[in-house]
């Protein structure tokens, strides 16, 4: 799994786990691993079997002391806790409430645009897909302007900080710590002066008559940065690979028809989605395929091996944006839809899926949409390109290419 090979191309990997070893014991990290899509997505719909959470909510563990996030929803697991902040500000993602937002949206996309579109060439991932969603959240926040490339700086220190090595989280707390001195005094003032912004959504957000604390804002904030906008930065650039390097025939009809970049960003997530795998804890003994997990046991659901699975879907490993196997709309929670196609897993399934799925969908399409209709006869720089890959393993972050280089004509 740790291999250079593995972390570039891991797909024979996961062809082998599902055919001869559907749950496999990995005896040198001491876990076991789930590679097919259907038990995937039975360890999702299965909250009494499988947890997310390390620590009991109970216990002891002073939540979000030892993340780089501080107290975030992703520790509580299966709690009443965990459910209670869902439900306070999962309605701020969806729907209308999200629509509002669509202006931002389309300006800051303008605006990144607008500092290379004399150049004839960009490269998206420094230039722009590193910035614009980091950009789109504070301004959704109604954080001021000026501090827009101080929120960059603190989202990459964040990301590092979810890797293994201690100088990464070192920088990573330090970068939570100034972020959550800088959100104080803007918390206070929007719960005495409430505007339109998400920040005073978020902190006026309340359910049954109970708010979220102080700490619990911060850390969803910083939640909501890091994760939110490294899912949508690594989004946009694979799908802009993917169009110039994999299917650049698909290309020609995505540019004659751009309402086909949803279905670019859906297939992108099953072809070889942003984040690969998720962690739970087993809470029972579970029997499958013949062998046991035990109880507590650490169980990785590999979603880029489900994703691929040959008994779901027809030729996983070529990417095509037509499929007519796989669900093309907009995700929901079951993972079960009216036109009967299985959904990709990228965004999991079930209590734990994805509150910002709609957030990422949207903020992905509209950006290459308009990045396409900017950059005119756009092409790839450089006739290769090494690909997608997984970061160093100590430095945190998710799939995507390191760069990539387009030109067009200024």
């Amino acid at each position: 799994f740790d291999q250079p090979a593995s972390q570039e191309n891991p797909f024979p990997l996961y062809k082998r786990l599902r055919d001869h070893h559907p749950i496999y014991h990995d005896r040198f990290h001491n876990r076991w691993v789930l590679s097919r899509y259907h038990d995937i997505d039975g360890a999702f719909q299965d909250n009494a079997a499988y947890d997310r959470a390390v620590y009991k909510p109970d216990g002891p563990y002073r939540f979000g002391s030892e993340h780089v996030f501080g107290p975030n929803i992703l520790e509580y697991g299966t709690s009443t806790q965990h459910r209670w902040l869902r439900n306070v500000v999962a309605g701020q993602f969806v729907g209308n409430r999200l629509d509002a937002f669509v202006p931002i949206i389309d300006r800051i996309a303008a605006e990144l645009i607008e500092r290379f579109a004399k150049d004839g060439q960009v490269e998206l991932v420094k230039q722009f897909s590193h910035q614009f969603p980091i950009r789109v959240i504070s301004n959704m926040l109604g954080l001021p302007r000026e501090d827009e490339d101080t929120f960059v700086e603190w989202y990459q220190a964040l990301i590092a900080g979810l890797g293994f090595g201690g100088e990464h989280l070192a920088r990573g707390i330090k970068a939570r710590n100034g972020m959550w001195e800088y959100l104080t005094p803007l918390i206070e003032e929007r719960r005495a002066r409430p505007g339109e912004d998400l920040l005073s959504r978020i902190v006026g957000a309340q359910l049954e008559g109970e708010r979220m604390s102080v700490e619990e804002i911060k850390g969803f904030v910083a939640l909501l940065l890091a994760a939110g906008g490294d899912t949508t930065d690594k989004a946009i650039a694979n799908m802009w690979y993917h169009m110039m390097y994999t299917r650049p025939d698909q290309f020609e009809d995505v540019k004659k028809n751009p309402e086909l970049w949803s279905n670019v960003f859906t297939e992108m997530m099953r072809y070889d989605p942003v984040v690969h795998m998720q962690f739970r804890y087993t809470t029972r003994e579970i029997e499958l395929h013949g062998k046991v997990i035990p109880q507590r046991a650490g169980v990785i659901l590999y979603l880029g091996a489900g994703n691929r699975d040959e008994r779901v879907f027809k030729d996983p490993d070529t990417f095509d944006i037509h499929r007519d196997d796989l669900h093309m709309g907009r995700e929901n929670r079951s993972g079960r839809y009216a036109d009967g196609k299985p959904g990709h897993l990228g965004f999991g399934i079930g209590q734990h899926f994805c509150m910002g799925y709609a957030m990422a969908r949207q903020e992905s399409v509209i950006a290459c949409t308009r990045l396409a209709e900017a950059l005119k006869n756009v092409r790839p720089k450089f006739a290769t390109h090494p690909g997608i890959r997984s970061p160093s393993i100590d430095s945190g972050g998710f799939r995507s290419p390191d760069e990539l280089w387009l030109e067009f004509d200024a």
